[in-house]
């Protein structure tokens, strides 16, 4: 059955001598895995283009339940992002983000909310001057509201530790290693509640930006089971040491 859907490239491969599979994640499906055929083809309807991670397209697919591949009828760029695509800093955060949802998104469990929250994030990527070097540290903070272990409670009054095992800040330093000190917690409250406009000056390199992210990481995998081998990130980190 044919269907209209909005979908977020997150990662291509190359199958057979002209064809491409395609993770996307889709407004109506969630995250599912597209054959498209001839896609490399010069003689193709489709534009390999299209299949750059974290492009937007506007994609009528076909799709039945409980297949492993789906297949893609039209697929066509809803949000063209120029600067993404050419600032070096911008796309390296754009192929972190795409691996980093790649392996925390579940297939098949369709997340409207997240959906949205991905695209406008996108968009102020695309736009935004300032604070760049800390929209990673931000979409991540973010993205585990909707993932489902987003920071609880709030520092200051004695709180002056984030437990990451507990995903929540508390008076008494835990007596495990996985937690943030009073300043990197403050750091992580600064960026949960700031917005995307607002990024300028919250995290730098001299209150830990690189440590920040190892942190975060560590958030993810302790609450996301196979988070492992981020390849990205250390050109992330290069990018903005």
């Amino acid at each position: 059955m044919l269907h209209k859907t909005r979908g977020i490239v997150l990662h291509h491969i190359k199958y057979s001598e002209t064809s491409l599979i395609v993770k996307i994640f889709t407004e109506l499906f969630g995250l599912q895995a597209y054959l498209v055929k001839g896609a490399r083809s010069k003689k193709s309807t489709f534009r390999s283009s299209h299949f750059q991670p974290m492009t937007m397209l506007d994609l009528v697919v076909y799709h039945r339940e409980k297949r492993d591949l789906q297949h893609i009828r039209e697929s066509e760029i809803s949000e063209p992002f120029h600067a993404i695509s050419t600032d070096i800093r911008k796309s390296t955060i754009a192929l972190f983000l795409a691996e980093m949802l790649l392996k925390t998104l579940k297939e098949g469990e369709n997340n409207t909310e997240m959906f949205d929250f991905i695209s406008s994030s996108l968009n102020f990527l695309e736009i935004q001057e300032k604070g760049i070097e800390n929209f990673h540290l931000f979409f991540l903070i973010k993205l585990s509201r909707y993932l489902g272990f987003y920071p609880q409670g709030t520092p200051g009054s004695g709180n002056n530790f984030f437990d990451l095992r507990e995903g929540k800040y508390t008076s008494t330093q835990p007596l495990h290693p996985d937690f943030l000190n009073k300043e990197k917690s403050l750091a992580l409250y600064a960026l949960s509640i700031a917005r995307a406009g607002e990024l300028s000056g919250l995290v730098n390199a001299k209150t830990g930006r690189s440590e920040l992210l190892n942190a975060i990481l560590i958030y993810y995998q302790i609450h996301l089971s196979g988070l492992t081998n981020i390849k990205t990130i250390e050109v992330l980190k290069e990018v903005f040491r």
